[in-house]
Order: structure tokens, then sequence, then C-alpha cells
């Protein structure tokens, strides 16, 4: 099988690629200490403003990278790409039950057009939107228990979304926000697993530090 080292991500890409993980995990354990959960005791007082700042710090990177992806990646993880990345995953799914064929790699570099002809795993377009999604209502409810005032609404969605699940039960609109807060952490954090898992299966964490990879040659 022919292959060419090429240049699957740029400085730019890598550097807000590894900020965000930096970020990321600063605000997990920080939010951790300021839930009480685990036993995480590392920033001390100044949690609440780490956590704060950090919080920002990490939404502008999310900014840049989001704006990257739609501006130079969109065609590979657009929304009408989602039915694809959903077949590819069921299909993948019954192969690892042993109930059919793996399917086989789609990725490919085309000499020719020097481009790409398929550049992801089908599933990352999956994973990409819900990062996206776990990414703005995290943002979303952190911004509403910072000021719960001035986003009541939000506040108020909180706890009716909450009181659907749990009609009985009596908690105030600031409660319901930590828990969809702390369930966006949870699900953060198995999205970022699987993520991590992705990228050794398939082979591309080298990639995400050199910015090169040799791609299979595919000529359409």
């Amino acid at each position: 099988m022919k292959t060419v080292e090429v240049l699957r991500h740029p400085l730019f890409i890598r550097f807000v690629h590894w900020s965000i993980v930096i970020t990321g995990l600063i605000l997990a354990l920080s939010g951790m200490e300021l839930g009480g959960l685990y036993g995480v005791r590392i920033f001390g007082e100044n949690v609440y403003a780490i956590h704060i700042t950090v919080a920002f710090v990490f939404g502008c990177l999310w900014g840049m990278f989001g704006y990257y992806m739609i501006a130079k990646e969109w065609k590979w993880i657009s929304l009408r790409r989602i039915p694809y990345s959903i077949k590819f995953l069921y299909r993948e799914a019954l192969a690892w039950c042993l109930l059919g064929p793996h399917v086989k790699d789609p990725r490919g570099y085309s000499l020719k057009k020097r481009d790409y002809v398929e550049k992801i795993i089908p599933t990352q377009v999956m994973v990409w939107w819900i990062y996206v999604l776990l990414a703005l209502l995290m943002g979303i409810t952190g911004f509403a228990m910072i000021y719960p005032e001035q986003l009541k609404p939000i506040v108020n969605i909180a706890q009716a979304i909450v009181s659907w699940f749990n009609p009985a039960g009596q908690m105030d609109g600031y409660t319901a926000l930590r828990a969809i807060h702390r369930l966006g952490m949870y699900l953060f954090g198995l999205v970022m697993f699987m993520h991590m898992y992705a990228v050794v299966v398939f082979g591309v964490l080298t990639s995400m530090i050199t910015g090169k990879r040799r791609e299979k040659v595919v000529e359409e």
C-alpha cells in the first residue's frame, strides 16, 4: 500500500488543541474541588477564581478551534455527514459483536488533488458535535450560576428540566443548574476518554503532536 507523508494539523490547531486539553483538565480538577468530589484538594482558597478565569480562557480557545473547523474542515464535520457517521458506527458495532466485517478505513490522500479524499474516521463527526453541545451546555450553565439574576430564564429552565425527572422533589433553580453542570462534566469526561481511545486505535495521536502523518494514497 502506497503512503505519503502529509501535514495533517498545522501548528495553530495543534497549539489550540493542547491548550484546550490543559485548560479542560484544570477546569475538571477545580470543578471537582468546588463540588467537594473525590477529595480533590489542589488549588485551595483560590479555586473559585481559578475555575472562573480558566473557564473564560477555555471558551475563547473553543471559539478559535470552532472557527478553524468551520473555515477549514467543514466538509469533513458538517451536519449533513452525521447520518454517514451513525451508519459507520452501527456497522462497526456489528463487527465488534462478530456480526459482520469491519468497515474499511476510508481515510486517504490524493496526490493529484494534493488533498484528502477522506480525512477522518466517520465517527469523529458525531464526537465533534457532541463536544460542541457539551461545551455550550457547560458554558451556559456555568455563566448562569455566576450571574443567576441576569440569566434568570436559564435558571428557570434548568429547574423545570430537573423537575421532569423528579417531580416530587424540591430543588431550587441554582441547585438544578449545579446538577446539570455536573452531569455535563461527567459526559464531557466520557466523550474525552472515548476520543483518547479512538485516536490511539486509529493512529492519529502522533500527528496532533508533530502535525504530520503518513496517509494512504487513494486516487478517485
